[in-house]
């Protein structure tokens, strides 16, 4: 270790010192003022250096924390904003574990010298940087999986955000190309090469700057995310009613074709864009016909009040809600109750029909 080799170099100035007094005899006032002052120096030098010294003891002995993984996350079950917040917060920390890693690189590196114990200093904060720079991309396939056909904006900013990543990766697998090149010097009782040295400081140069490149862009996703977003409301939100029901029959038919429509989309667990926008559109049907004809009648109690539904449920899809979305459906087919014979040549817009439990 570097401390090791200063403290024998303070030693030998300590030593030194005392035999230039010891062989002075017997010494003027102004050889005595003189030493003093040389004294003085020294020791101020030397406390500074052992300041120094401590200084890279201390970086080099305060370990990162081993990554614990979590429970197990059904990532089904989150919004889509609750799994944009683990990306964020995974690739925070893949930045920073790889800045504590090219700074302990430099920490290490500036006498010129790397012992074999510096390279277990070394590997330690590696291995944390590298567990969060993986874990961020796991959680980018898991987006890519259940949102790729539908937010088109956040996954543009997510592919450059995993550009990033894998640039900073690579410069990962660098520092430990070099690590195991030094640690396999040390171990064959070679001297080190300069020029070995000097790649371990130059592939965790450019590990920084890939984090600060990172930092850079990922800084606006949860900003690009609400955008994307945003934008899928305000285009379910302009889709007008086109086949409005024509009695109450064909509004519930409509109702429950919203249901079925949803409950088909959602068989993969997601939802794509232009399912969404179908099922706006059928739920735009449906909301017109229940606002018209869905009062108290021979066919059954009042459903005008469900008609807020439909935007409700749509709107939850829209900012990727899928899970709530899911159980907010379900509500809502339980509210309406058993479904109507469709089956008697009415149901459709415009059609007759037979009364709910397949009465003519």
């Amino acid at each position: 270790m570097k401390f090791t080799f200063r403290n024998i170099f303070f030693i030998i100035i300590i030593t030194s010192l005392l035999a230039a007094c010891s062989l002075g005899g017997e010494l003027t006032p102004e050889a005595v003022s003189q030493d003093a002052v040389n004294t003085a120096v020294a020791g101020t030098q030397i406390a500074q250096a052992l300041a120094q010294a401590t200084v890279n003891s201390n970086v080099l002995t305060a370990m990162p924390a081993t990554p614990t993984p979590g429970p197990t996350v059904d990532y089904v079950t989150l919004t889509e904003e609750e799994l944009a917040a683990l990306i964020d917060e995974a690739v925070a920390e893949a930045i920073a574990a790889t800045e504590q890693t090219t700074t302990n690189v430099y920490t290490v590196t500036e006498d010129d010298a790397v012992t074999a114990e510096e390279v277990a200093y070394l590997y330690e904060y590696y291995y944390y940087a590298d567990y969060y720079v993986a874990y961020a991309e796991d959680l980018l396939s898991e987006y890519y999986s259940l949102y790729s056909d539908l937010a088109y904006e956040m996954i543009g900013e997510l592919n450059a955000i995993e550009t990033e990543l894998s640039q900073m990766n690579d410069t990962l697998s660098s520092i430990d190309q070099s690590l195991q090149q030094i640690n396999s010097s040390l171990e064959q009782g070679l001297a080190l090469a300069e020029e070995t040295i000097t790649q371990l400081e130059t592939a965790a140069q450019t590990a920084q700057t890939n984090a600060q490149e990172l930092q850079s862009q990922v800084q606006d996703m949860m900003s690009v995310l609400q955008a994307d977003q945003q934008g899928r409301l305000d285009q379910i939100s302009q889709i007008q009613p086109r086949n409005i029901p024509t009695d109450k029959l064909s509004a519930l038919q409509s109702t429950f074709a919203f249901v079925d429509f949803a409950q088909g989309a959602l068989e993969d667990n997601k939802m794509t864009r232009d399912e969404l926008l179908n099922l706006a559109q059928i739920g735009k049907d449906a909301q017109a016909g229940l606002q018209q004809f869905g009062g108290t009648d021979a066919l059954g109690p009042d459903v005008s009040q469900f008609a807020g539904k439909f935007d409700e449920i749509n709107q939850q899809f829209a900012r990727g809600e899928i899970s709530r979305g899911r159980e907010n459906l379900n509500g809502f087919e339980s509210s309406l109750g058993a479904r109507p014979d469709f089956s008697g040549g009415g149901g459709r817009p415009g059609g007759g029909g037979g009364l709910p439990g397949g009465r003519p």
